[in-house]
């Protein structure tokens, strides 16, 4: 296998990933546990063999059997697909984030555990929880 085939092979994976990336968010969003392993699993398997793709023609390099400067709008393409798939993963982390927020506080609501507040000179106070207010479960 040749250098060009080895970058065209890291460029379809990462539109791969930058598709599974858009699967990801979507999994978030809908809250699909199920969904959003098998595409995680995906992305895992991927970024293994792009790092294998790396090596070798890490290796092409260090043996001087290529100049990669003869690829070099290719490299760009992949680069500039690279970054988008970080920045794309970047969104995916905070929108997680915001999830697990969300869900952390449903659940303080529902199992009556008071809730923060501020008073008039900005202090932080604890407020009881008025909608578990005398429940016993």
């Amino acid at each position: 296998m040749n250098v060009e085939q080895i970058l065209s092979q890291q460029q379809s994976e990462l539109d791969e990933m930058a598709q599974l990336l858009a699967q990801e968010l979507d999994a978030i969003v809908a809250r699909d546990h199920e969904l959003l392993i098998s595409v995680v699993e995906r992305k895992v398997e991927l970024l293994r063999s792009m790092q294998q793709r790396d090596q070798h023609i890490a290796t092409f390099i260090e043996q001087g059997k290529v100049d990669i400067t003869t690829f070099q709008e290719q490299v760009n393409q992949i680069n500039q697909l690279l970054a988008e798939c970080k920045n794309q993963n970047d969104v995916n982390q905070i929108a997680a984030n915001q999830s697990q927020i969300a869900s952390q506080k449903l659940k303080d609501i529902l199992f009556g555990k008071s809730q923060t507040g501020y008073d008039k000179t900005g202090k932080s106070i604890s407020l009881p929880n008025p909608i578990a207010r005398g429940l016993k479960a």
